[in-house]
């Protein structure tokens, strides 16, 4: 008798796939927003953002700034029926549609002269730092 050695990884048997079944069913993760993968650097007189979106067109990525909070949104465009039909019919469909949010402080960067770029799935957003305002000398006379 032969046995085959197959790692554990690759057999394709996941134990805990029920159990993330029954939570994603349990929570509604299809339709939550999912966090994306971010870094921030400081360059001295700013910041810049790199955040992974992988799959995104530039027109689903939004970023709205209110008050002292920047929200980054990315989501995915659902397909309309006439779409869905040309298609044809999936023997398998692993991908979803997705979105995605963040939401950053931004009460320390200066919000006109941001600048965002996009490829290759990866937005840039350039955040300068608010410049101190220059003292502002007067002088009082005396009366």
């Amino acid at each position: 008798m032969m046995t085959y050695l197959t790692p554990f990884e690759c057999t394709g048997y996941d134990l805990f796939q029920s159990m993330r079944n029954w939570e994603n069913q349990f929570f509604n993760y299809s339709e939550q927003l999912r966090s994306c993968k971010t870094d921030i650097r400081d360059t001295g007189d700013g910041y810049v953002l790199e955040a992974e979106l992988p799959g995104f067109q530039k027109d689903e990525i939004q970023l709205d700034v209110q008050g002292d909070v920047l929200t980054l949104t990315a989501a995915h465009k659902e397909e309309t029926e006439e779409e869905k039909s040309q298609k044809g019919k999936y023997l398998r469909k692993e991908r979803s549609f997705c979105s995605y949010q963040q939401k950053l402080d931004i009460s320390d960067m200066d919000v006109k002269k941001m600048q965002a770029s996009y490829e290759n799935g990866v937005l840039v957003l350039q955040m300068p730092k608010k410049q101190p305002d220059a003292p502002v000398s007067r002088r009082i006379t005396i009366q």
